[in-house]
């Protein structure tokens, strides 16, 4: 008995001993994605909502906002509670998230201005190396393939229209989100039998704040929270597609936000100007097709970052040396393991746009460091909103987190990539410039050796400029002016200042005023060659063209080399018709850029002029070669081969040059011309009333339309009206003939012989003049 009773605790202690063996094995073996996967290849959807805080969502506890679709992503999948973005930038928040590593190692660090360096391996890169088909869909201009997000993708649409917009700011040219998915699912059908990864981008919750119906009306107090109500509808579309196509069962969802907004807390109205939580805290869900990995809710404080290494290792792809991040697979399994993670975020845009301190911040799952000329400290748990600043009172406690913060920077920063300096096409940088794109940076050297003002404490001269250039350029510069003489009679050195007033003077033509202005923001970044351009368009616009040409050129003396200088004294001689003087401009730029696909256009623009067709194919090819979708650059081939007597083929493409830009009022006339000469006669209608859309001031679409009635034979009085309306347009004197002789035929035809004879007088008197 004795005995027994000795034996059976021994008896359980190793039965337990074998079953915690046995689970340990267990545990370990499914604990991971290769068992899981059953050696299945898995997709990856990738989502990016832009501009949206994790707490406006109903999974991250908000009760106001309809989010049935991103809900049920949590529901289904595993969820992270505290996801910090690096930056609250659209642009480089992107380029961390899609490579795995920070702001301070890829070096974009603004919107616009940057270019996604070459050498920095994305996530496509890995997945294409790797057999899979790979696609974007984008939904704001500024993740443009132009800004170089597009590298490892086979196929990336942005296809973004400039020509109809009067002013832009980067965040201003944008596609709605039933658009995005769209064009997602159209690819989608196209590729599901193989494997694919696909990044679909909605911009929606960005400013303006426009949702449409019905959540215009449900959400008329609150239009940024029915933003990302329409956005989930529309994510609810591209779920319901993907589980009737079968592909939810195959596939790795991953929604992410890139950066939050601040919707007025801390003073701040959106986002990018400072980095508490509102505009850094994000959400982050992981969807898979596998039950065990559903309704999980670590709450460790992780990074975007993390997302790169963490879908590499679900898919059991190899994760680039370079990846700074950390996979968050073994959070899946133990979501409550905390860890020791620090999360970084930073924004450039107070030192860059006003030559005020940058801020940056660190945070584990409790504290939070804001480095900034005053520091800030914040219990997270205790103080979520961030209102009771630490750092006065906290000592040793602070200098121990300032130490750790600068082992974290420098660690992360070693072997960075060199900023890249090239530029975005020159024909781009001109419409942007034209069109009024703050695009101007504080010269850092300016900014050497001074103490930087802090941004908590400019909040106000932020808002008020804001304010300023969207009064400005929305037609009220009264208003608009007054404020900013005001910011620079306080802060003489904001650069963005004195470019805002300039493009202000200049939307309002007062282009003499406009020339000051711009370049007082040039001696505050003495390389901007936004505010070169605008200079040299203003002596354009003057009639001054010479004065532009000089004062480039005594710009180019200084040292400041750039393609784009060349490109842009070619456009002024082009203007004065010094055909020689360009084409000498634009073959410097293509010697200093050889892939400038706008000089190369503009040369075959100057031989076409000339009749050297040989020489314009030669340019066109060229161009072709390096940007197919260029503004003109179809425009000029349709040209060319209409020259050649290829009329089908210049006919594909002027269509094609409306579709890179469906305002181009020419391309749609000349096409109209085109089916003429084709006896296409309803195509040669429509095109001839797009023309008149397009550009009612354009006289000669009147005159075709007109005739087209008249050789029917019926509606005689209307097209009489379409005559008069091209000739109160006053048209050129070498197109009144054809209007006159129009007028005398249609009055003939209707039984006023007087009116004829009297328009068929006019019409020959102008013949014999000329």
């Amino acid at each position: 008995m004795n005995i027994k009773r000795k034996i059976l605790p021994l008896l359980l202690t190793v039965a337990a001993a074998a079953l915690a063996i046995v689970a340990f094995f267990f545990v370990r073996k499914s604990d991971n994605f290769t068992a899981l996967r059953g050696g299945q290849d898995l997709n990856v959807i990738l989502v990016t909502l832009d501009t949206c805080r994790a707490d406006r969502l109903g999974c991250y506890g908000f009760s106001q906002a309809e989010t049935p679709a991103i809900d049920g992503f949590a529901a289904r999948g595993v969820k992270f509670e505290n996801c910090i973005a690096q930056t609250p930038l659209t642009l480089p928040s992107h380029t961390s998230l899609l490579s795995g590593t920070l702001p301070f190692y890829h070096g974009v660090r603004d919107n616009g201005g940057f270019i996604v360096p070459p050498e920095l391996v994305t996530m496509a890169e890995v997945f294409k190396d790797n057999g899979y088909a790979t696609s974007a869909f984008v939904g704001a201009y500024v993740l443009d393939s132009k800004w170089g997000l597009a590298q490892g993708f086979d196929y990336y649409h942005d296809k973004f229209d400039l020509g109809k917009f009067e002013k832009i700011s980067l965040d201003s040219v944008q596609r709605p989100a039933n658009e995005v998915v769209d064009e997602a699912t159209k690819w989608l059908e196209a590729h599901k039998a193989g494997k694919f990864f696909t990044w679909v981008h909605l911009y929606d919750p960005h400013t303006p704040y426009q949702p449409p119906e019905p959540y215009k009306t449900k959400y008329t107090k609150n239009p940024y929270v029915g933003e990302i109500a329409f956005a989930d509808s529309q994510l609810a579309r591209l779920w319901s597609w993907l589980e009737a196509a079968g592909l939810a069962d195959t596939s790795i969802l991953v929604f992410a936000g890139d950066h939050g907004e601040s919707l007025g807390e801390h003073r701040e109205s959106t986002h990018g100007f400072f980095v508490y939580q509102e505009a850094i805290h994000v959400p982050l869900i992981f969807v898979t097709p596998f039950s065990r990995l559903r309704g999980v809710s670590p709450t460790a404080v992780v990074s975007l970052i993390d997302v790169m290494p963490t879908v590499l290792e679900m898919i059991g792809l190899t994760r680039p040396p370079e990846v700074q991040g950390r996979s968050l697979v073994p959070l899946f399994f133990h979501p409550g393991r905390r860890g020791s993670r620090f999360a970084y975020a930073e924004t450039y845009y107070p030192r860059y746009h006003f030559g005020w301190s940058e801020l940056r911040s660190l945070q584990d799952g409790r504290h939070k460091l804001i480095i900034a000329p005053d520091p800030e400290l914040y219990d997270l748990a205790a103080d979520a909103a961030e209102a009771n600043n630490l750092a006065p009172a906290a000592g040793p406690a602070l200098t121990g987190l300032q130490a750790e913060a600068s082992r974290f920077i420098e660690a992360f920063g070693r072997n960075a990539l060199e900023l890249d300096v090239r530029k975005i096409d020159e024909e781009t940088r001109e419409r942007l410039a034209a069109l009024g794109y703050i695009g101007s940076f504080t010269d850092s050297a300016r900014l050497e050796g001074r103490r930087l003002e802090n941004p908590r404490d400019k909040i106000g001269v932020f808002n008020e400029l804001s304010r300023a250039r969207e009064l400005g350029m929305g037609g009220r510069p009264e208003e608009a002016i007054p404020i900013i003489r005001d910011i620079i009679a306080a802060d003489p050195e904001i650069g963005d200042a004195y470019f805002t007033l300039g493009n202000i003077h200049f939307k309002q033509r007062q282009f003499d005023k406009a020339i000051p202005y711009f370049e007082k923001a040039l001696e505050r970044k003495p390389d901007d060659t936004f505010c070169v351009i605008n200079i040299a368009n203003a002596y354009l616009n003057l009639g001054r063209p010479d004065e532009g040409v000089n004062f480039v050129i005594e710009y180019i003396k200084k040292g400041f080399v750039d393609s784009q200088l060349f490109y842009l004294l070619g456009q002024l001689y082009y203007a004065q018709n010094k055909y020689d003087e360009a084409l000498k401009q634009y073959d410097e730029c293509v010697s200093r850029n050889p892939e400038s696909a706008a000089s190369h256009n503009a040369m075959a623009a100057i031989y076409l002029i000339k009749d050297d067709l040989p020489g314009a194919e030669r340019h066109l090819e060229a161009a072709l070669g390096i940007n197919p979708r260029l503004t003109n650059l179809n425009y000029n081939r349709a040209d060319l081969l209409e020259k050649q007597g290829r009329l089908e083929t210049a006919a594909d493409a002027y269509k094609l040059e409306l579709e890179v830009n469906p305002r181009h009022f020419r391309a749609s006339y000349n096409l109209s011309r085109v089916c003429r000469a084709l006896g296409r006669e309803a195509e040669e209608e429509k095109y001839l009333r797009l023309t008149s859309e397009l550009n009612p001031a354009f006289p000669l679409s009147y005159f075709y339309l007109a005739r087209l009635h008249l050789n029917r034979g019926r509606d005689f009085e209307e097209a009489i009206r379409l005559v008069h309306r091209g000739l109160d347009l006053k048209p050129e004197a070498k197109e009144l003939p054809f209007g006159y002789f129009l007028l005398a035929d249609l009055y003939n035809r209707i039984g006023d012989s007087a009116r004829a004879a009297d328009y068929a007088r006019k019409g020959q008197a102008l013949v014999h003049r000329d």
